[in-house]
């Protein structure tokens, strides 16, 4: 078995792949996560057969597994387990201190023999976008770009510049933020193609939550009126849980955060009302 990086010609295969698993990936989104980083994703090829892909991404200190999808034929035979050592590898003569990866619940068994650690439970919904009112929020502007890192690096623990640049620079109808007396207190993104959105990232600063959270969802909803949603939230707040029934929000499962040898919290998950993706942390 070999491991070499992913590229353009391997789309197809990934997509039938990840299909397969329920995950609907295309041909643009697949470029997204190859241009994060494209020295950190692989795939398996044994005898010139594609056996399986993992990505990752890396975030200064924090590094992140995404994707791993193995062929049905293929597993069993190593194949999974050799994927996710190549990432850590890969991650950690990148600096990576603290790897970690989202997975549903059959997996856990799976990535605790590799030596990960169960951190925190993430629901993943579904609903979908409506007109509705909403207050004291507005639509993210180019200026915004450096404040939105900032508040962004302080409450999930790293930097992100290169997912949330490449977000507003696709989506940037999708941003919005608010502000408290002139300065960036949250924020929400949400991005996709046709009537499927993802929504995330949805930070706010925790002493503002009472007065913005319900506002930042409602404007990002309205935006996207009759588009299909889904949205990965931490579950640790009970503000959020209100204002996700009120939205009609519906649960469709669990994942589950894990981190690599030990458990290390990072930035303040308190902040963290939805995720950018379960790929990208």
């Amino acid at each position: 078995m070999n491991f070499r990086t992913i590229n353009p010609s391997d789309f197809d295969f990934i997509i039938d792949l990840a299909l397969s698993e329920g995950i609907r990936y295309t041909r643009r989104d697949l470029t997204r996560i190859l241009d994060y980083e494209p020295d950190g994703c692989f795939i398996a090829v044994e005898n010139e057969k594609k056996l399986g892909i993992v990505s990752t991404i890396v975030f200064g200190k924090v590094g992140w597994i995404g994707n791993l999808f193995v062929a049905k034929s293929s597993r069993r035979h190593g194949a999974g387990t050799k994927l996710i050592k190549e990432a850590l590898r890969y991650m950690q003569n990148k600096g990576v201190e603290y790897p970690k990866l989202y997975c549903y619940p059959h997996r856990i068994t799976f990535y605790k023999r590799l030596g990960f650690l169960t951190e925190i439970n993430v629901q993943v919904l579904n609903g979908h976008g409506r007109e509705t009112q909403y207050e004291n929020v507005e639509g993210l502007t180019e200026d915004s770009i450096d404040e939105l890192i900032a508040l962004d690096e302080r409450l999930f623990g790293a930097n992100r510049l290169k997912v949330l640049r490449r977000f507003y620079d696709e989506f940037k109808e999708y941003c919005f933020a608010t502000r408290v007396d002139g300065r960036m207190v949250g924020y929400i993104m949400a991005s996709g193609a046709e009537d499927e959105y993802e929504l995330g990232p949805w930070i706010c600063e925790p002493r503002y939550q009472d007065e913005f959270v319900e506002e930042l969802l409602k404007a990002e909803m309205n935006r996207l009126t009759g588009k299909r949603i889904e949205l990965s939230s931490p579950m640790h707040n009970t503000l959020v849980e209100r204002v996700l029934k009120k939205c009609d929000l519906q649960q469709k499962g669990i994942a589950i955060r894990m981190g690599y040898g030990k458990r290390v919290p990072i930035g303040n998950i308190e902040g963290i009302l939805g995720i950018g993706g379960l790929d990208r942390g």
